[in-house]
């Protein structure tokens, strides 16, 4: 399958060229040097899911443009559904680093229920070379026990399915995908740092789940280990004043 022919609700994701329009291209562009700095300071914490929106209001409001809201609306058929915005997180992957292992993740937050989209937003064009994304087309149908598993070869589970590869890309292309959408990521065979904006949405109420460890044959140790951790910060999270992704504080429409 090619990038372009994805559909959000049949394979898992979806391709939006020209997701930002010029003039939050230009805004994002300038705001660049201000998300690697935040990132550096997340980077330290050790936390996995950042929130770069409140370190970076001007960032918070690009993210929340109408005309970008409405773009992602049309492009996952959202019908209107209003959407709450959860994380903001740089990943960045240095020349000649190897690329992250096939996972859902969903795996990875410890919740009864995550209606969720991960917009995926890279900072420069994107082609084979500098670590793009790459997706299993209907994965997010299957629970897969077996992950995480090496990028470098096919996903175990899926048999007769190749991975799409999201490239080529141009600056202010978006691909976005569901929390069990089976997803990996290639090495950075460039020269430069790849930079690129994973934006958490929910679709509904954050439920936590306060069993967080899985139990079981194909349950990994890594797994388990970032799902306290994700758990940790998401209990933080949902302490926080003004907050309002647990259910007793979601309010439908009210933007």
């Amino acid at each position: 399958m090619q990038l372009a022919e994805a559909r959000f609700n049949r394979d898992g994701f979806v391709f939006i060229p020209g997701f930002l329009d010029p003039s939050t291209r230009l805004q994002l562009r300038e705001l660049i040097p201000r998300i690697i700095d935040s990132a550096a300071i997340w980077r330290q914490s050790g936390e996995h899911l950042w929130f770069l929106q409140d370190d970076l209001p001007a960032l918070d409001r690009l993210l929340r443009t109408p005309s970008l809201l409405e773009r992602l609306d049309r492009a996952c058929d959202l019908k209107g559904e209003p959407l709450e915005l959860l994380a903001v997180t740089l990943y960045s992957r240095n020349p000649g680093e190897p690329g992250t292992a096939w996972h859902q993740d969903a795996r990875f937050i410890a919740s009864d229920s995550l209606e969720a989209l991960s917009v995926w937003i890279p900072l420069q064009a994107m082609d084979a070379m500098n670590s793009p994304l790459k997706f299993m087309a209907g994965s997010h149908r299957h629970c897969l026990l077996h992950q995480p598993q090496a990028a470098v070869s096919t996903p175990i589970g899926l048999p007769g399915r190749s991975p799409t590869m999201a490239a080529p890309m141009a600056f202010g292309d978006a691909t976005v995908h569901t929390p069990w959408t089976l997803h990996a990521s290639s090495s950075n065979r460039s020269p430069i740092v790849r930079h690129a904006l994973i934006v958490n949405w929910l679709r509904a109420p954050l439920t936590r789940n306060p069993q967080t460890t899985l139990h079981g044959y194909g349950h990994s140790p890594v797994v388990n280990s970032l799902r306290e951790r994700n758990d940790a910060t998401l209990k933080r999270r949902l302490q926080q004043a003004g907050i309002r992704i647990s259910p007793s504080q979601w309010r439908h429409g009210d933007r």
